[in-house]
């Protein structure tokens, strides 16, 4: 039976554990508005990016660009995964890393070679716990991606593509619906999928640009500037998203706390009663034998 000095040992260790946890909430709700400004900022120019690039290709049926002609063959695919440097953020990591993991699994034979790039220490342990190798391994890039180094990424991308490297890219991370909420992502960003047929003919119907100098030097601009945008998206939806979950979790583990430390009090006073009514009843007998 747990004696009152190890109760009382309980409760201060579960209080001091509760200040953390409420402390850590409190900075990640301060820490969550800025990056979801930054998620909505950044959604608007990359959703304007895609959709004049939607344009641009609609209208041109003729147009001969390797970025948007699916390989005959897919051999090798490549993967950046967005993951966070530090834990205590409920399912972020874990519920993002099982569907790449499941993915990986249904795409893996003999005649297929996939990469993995991660962007966090969290992705890196998690395939290395799973023999899995890491191509390159992007620490610094967890909390703040430059949108330059976002444009270095995507023009890697699209250099090796076209050198036949790989077949197909593919990122992956969580894209932020709210502060309880996450929804995981695994996009395709090369070769550039392209709408529906309906889709393509409202967008045929639509007065086209006037292109200085060429259409396709436009392209060779815009792509790369697209992709980027599409990674820098994608790294901001991934910060903002940590932020909720471990806010969320910290919530949850706060009020897990207080609901602990009122049991051991609870459970502290009855012992101590117990005690007490235990003292009394020598007391008690004791008088009683000296009659």
């Amino acid at each position: 039976m747990a004696t009152l000095k190890t109760i009382r040992k309980r409760i201060v260790s579960v209080k001091n554990t509760q200040k953390i946890t409420k402390a850590m909430k409190m900075v990640a709700a301060a820490k969550l508005r800025r990056a979801q400004q930054a998620v909505i900022t950044i959604r608007p120019y990359a959703d304007r990016l895609q959709t004049t690039l939607d344009q641009v290709v609609a209208k041109s049926d003729q147009l001969a660009n390797s970025f948007f002609i699916p390989r005959s063959e897919v051999k090798k695919r490549f993967f950046l995964v967005f993951t966070s440097n530090r834990g205590l953020c409920g399912g972020f990591n874990s519920n993002l890393l099982r569907r790449v993991e499941t993915f990986l699994k249904q795409h893996t034979s003999a005649t297929q070679i996939l990469d993995v790039d991660v962007i966090g220490k969290k992705g890196r342990d998690f395939f290395r716990a799973r023999k899995r190798p890491v191509r390159n391994f992007y620490q610094e890039y967890a909390d703040s991606l430059p949108f330059e180094e976002a444009v270095k990424l995507a023009e890697g991308m699209l250099q090796s593509y076209v050198q036949g490297e790989y077949d197909e890219y593919y990122i992956a991370f969580n894209r932020f619906k709210s502060a309880l909420s996450q929804d995981v992502q695994i996009t395709k960003l090369v070769p550039f999928e392209s709408k529906s047929e309906e889709k393509k003919e409202s967008v045929r119907q639509l007065v086209d640009f006037i292109y200085e100098p060429t259409k396709k030097e436009f392209l060779d601009k815009v792509i790369p500037l697209h992709l980027a945008a599409e990674i820098y998206r994608a790294h901001r939806e991934s910060v903002a998203s940590e932020l909720g979950a471990r806010m969320s979790a910290m919530e949850n583990a706060t009020s897990n706390a207080k609901e602990m430390i009122r049991l051991l009090t609870l459970q502290y006073n009855r012992i101590r009663q117990a005690v007490i009514t235990k003292e009394l009843m020598d007391i008690v007998n004791g008088a009683e034998s000296i009659k």
